[in-house]
């Protein structure tokens, strides 16, 4: 059974992350996406405005080191409304019961997709093969890096330019998979201290069932472990029964075992 301590400690990092993800997005592209963020007590609120997708608007963190309180949350659903977004979700982490009944009393329900919030040690990472090559990029290979998810993921090119943006930026080592000289799969890890929170995994269509993502999730690990992590998490959506689950099946091979299901709430 996982330990309130480590809830603390997973959520946080991740909550970090995104934060420092919203952080660095260029002037003008914030401007023109309309990126917000913000902390709230031991939470944060995102905003993007004109990516009207729950993954990029989100509510969540709350709850865990404090109880969460209306005051908090109301204004938070209503910049929402103010943003003029539809698609967004508050995230519950297990034991943040008032965060919970202070949604359900706001008539929010339950989204069809869970997330399971995963958790490993610092083990090495198994070897996985890859026809791509994985490297490191830096600032200046901010481009490859931003191009993957952006393709892979269905969303405009300037969603690319912004995560270009994490290349090179403090606390952050970013891995990159090519086929030649073309980008082809990406992921990045966020190292705080001891903790590491592994994201912007996505490989382009094409290059699909290769064993990009497997080979970028042991480098991510492994590069947290030499920064000395101790916990390292990640998450994605629960399978339904019968559903494909690639990521859920590449995170559990890399050696991550499920610490918590975490639901996402939203508006009935």
């Amino acid at each position: 059974m996982i330990e309130p301590a480590q809830i603390a400690q997973i959520e946080a990092v991740e909550r970090d992350a995104w934060l420092d993800i919203y952080a660095a997005a260029p002037p003008p592209i914030r401007s023109a996406l309309g990126i917000v963020q913000r902390r709230l007590d031991d939470g944060a609120l995102l905003i993007c405005r004109a990516i009207d997708h729950l993954q990029f608007n989100r509510l969540g963190y709350l709850g865990i080191t404090a109880p969460a309180r209306a005051e908090v949350v109301d204004p938070a659903l209503a910049d929402f409304d103010a943003a003029g977004v539809k698609n967004w979700i508050v995230h519950v982490a297990q034991g943040a019961d008032l965060f919970n009944t202070l949604c359900a009393a706001r008539g929010l329900t339950p989204h069809p997709r869970t997330w399971a919030k995963f958790i490993r040690d610092n083990r090495a990472a198994p070897v996985a093969a890859t026809a791509l090559a994985i490297r490191e990029v830096s600032a200046g290979e901010g481009g490859a890096l931003g191009a993957a998810p952006a393709q892979g993921c269905g969303m405009p090119p300037v969603v690319g330019e912004w995560l270009a943006a994490l290349a090179g930026r403090p606390r952050w080592r970013c891995f990159v998979g090519f086929d030649g000289d073309t980008p082809a799969a990406a992921g990045a890890v966020f190292i705080d201290g001891a903790c590491a929170w592994l994201g912007i995994g996505a490989t382009v269509g094409s290059h699909r069932k290769r064993g990009a993502q497997s080979a970028l999730l042991a480098a991510r690990i492994n590069a947290a472990i030499a920064g000395g992590c101790t916990l390292l998490t990640t998450e994605t959506g629960i399978p339904h029964g019968g559903e494909p689950a690639p990521s859920y099946a590449n995170i559990q091979r890399a050696g991550f075992a499920v610490a918590y299901p975490r639901p996402n709430l939203r508006r009935a």
